[in-house]
């Protein structure tokens, strides 16, 4: 048997989230090289598009994915009414997604656009977490790559040649590359179809219904989640400013890549086997997979948090940054709330297996209004440190409940 930490396949995600990873750096490196400022503001603008992608899918993912796991689903008829109520949402939240626009101050001019990219990366969102489901991990990458890399390196080049980039062009740029991703995920789905019928192309009213009450733990889960991920931003901005936002994102970014390491090497690739083992109840493929989760995790975790204390004052330095050297330290708590974030996933997809959903979203929201009374009493004192020892506060947290609760979990089912 080949040994899962070196086989060819994950050769393979390692080099298209590699590529990847060295897009976003370059792009990131040269926006913050130019202007902290403006790259604050990108990434304000980055993050709500982020923020209002979970609020259009209403984390409805979360049960279809699941129901589509389950034996005996039809996959087809899930995936139609699945797909049929976010177009439904698109149209409803529309005002909503606008008053979010102009109460962030954003330019109305690419208001559109805006929306336009938020509605094609959603979709691709929901594309790349079925390609997981349906274990083609390769496929699902390469969606990623396409919306999250492809356009990155053209931005890159137009800030080389250019020296600046606004934040319509981004978005242009982005638009380009989601549209790449939606047209490659809908090939990859039309060409591994099975003998589709029609006849599952009917509205489930009912299963729809019953998506949308089981997924509402879920959806205030994940806003919860995203307020610690994300909250850090808005109150560095109106405390600090965009140019302190623009430093912080930057380190923040830098230590987002042992996330993206982890998820794809690791957690992307076992997750479906934990959960159908504890669904199956297959008890020695559950201690299987969960023991080779906790080793790759503790492994990569390792090799990429060293990795990356080793490049950090190298990138500073070829930028000409290096007056933000005396603040490594932000960095360093940075990479270690990431590393407690990806040891609690070995919990939470052990009480997500378990159907118990509104314990995941207590855990997360008790977490999150901790984040958010760190960070404002915090920043104003610590500045952008107090911003990452919130966020690493906020993740241990979210690990230790979830630990027990797994724990209390597997003991009773035992």
């Amino acid at each position: 048997m080949t040994n899962r930490l070196f086989d060819r396949n994950k050769l393979k995600l390692l080099l298209l989230r590699g590529l990847s990873i060295v897009a976003k750096f370059l792009f990131t490196s040269l926006y913050f090289r130019y202007s902290e400022a403006d790259f604050g503001e990108y990434s304000l603008v980055a993050t709500t598009i982020l923020l209002l992608v979970f609020l259009l899918g209403m984390d409805f993912y979360s049960y279809a994915n699941r129901a589509v796991l389950e034996p005996g689903s039809n996959p087809q008829k899930i995936i139609f009414n699945q797909f049929s109520l976010y177009f439904v949402l698109y149209v409803l939240l529309a005002p909503v997604v606008y008053l979010i626009f102009k109460s962030a101050g954003f330019n109305p001019e690419y208001l559109f656009l805006f929306y336009l990219v938020l509605i094609i990366e959603h979709l691709n969102f929901e594309f790349y977490r079925l390609l997981f489901v349906f274990k083609k991990p390769l496929a699902a990458n390469i969606n990623l790559f396409l919306r999250n890399a492809f356009w990155v390196l053209g931005a890159s080049v137009w800030l080389l040649i250019y020296s600046h980039i606004d934040i319509k062009t981004v978005l242009l740029f982005w638009l380009t590359g989601d549209l790449l991703a939606l047209l490659f995920s809908l090939r990859i789905s039309w060409t591994k179809r099975h003998k589709i019928s029609w006849q599952n192309f009917k509205w489930d009213k009912q299963w729809i219904i019953k998506g949308l009450a089981v997924s509402l733990p879920y959806i205030l889960g994940s806003l919860a989640y995203k307020t610690i991920e994300f909250s850090d931003r808005y109150l560095i901005d109106y405390f600090l400013g965009k140019q302190a936002v623009g430093v912080y994102a930057f380190f923040d970014n830098m230590a987002n890549v042992l996330n993206i390491i982890l998820f794809t090497l690791v957690i992307s690739v076992l997750y479906p086997g934990l959960v159908e083992s504890i669904m199956h109840k297959n008890k020695e493929e559950f201690e299987r997979t969960f023991k080779q989760f906790r080793k790759e995790i503790l492994i990569y975790s390792i090799a990429t948090g060293v990795m990356l204390l080793i490049m950090l004052p190298l990138v500073l330095f070829v930028i000409g940054k290096t007056q933000y050297d005396e603040q490594l330290y932000i960095f360093i708590l940075l990479v270690a709330a990431n590393v407690v974030l990806n040891f609690s996933f070995l919990y939470h997809f052990i009480i997500y297996a378990y159907r118990k959903d509104w314990r995941i979203f207590k855990v997360t929201v008790l977490a999150a209004l901790l984040n958010v009374v760190l960070n404002w009493f915090l920043i104003p004192v610590w500045g952008i440190a107090g911003a990452a020892v919130a966020t690493l506060a906020s993740f241990v947290l979210v690990a230790v409940l979830k630990y027990f609760d797994a724990r209390r979990l597997l003991v009773k089912s035992a």
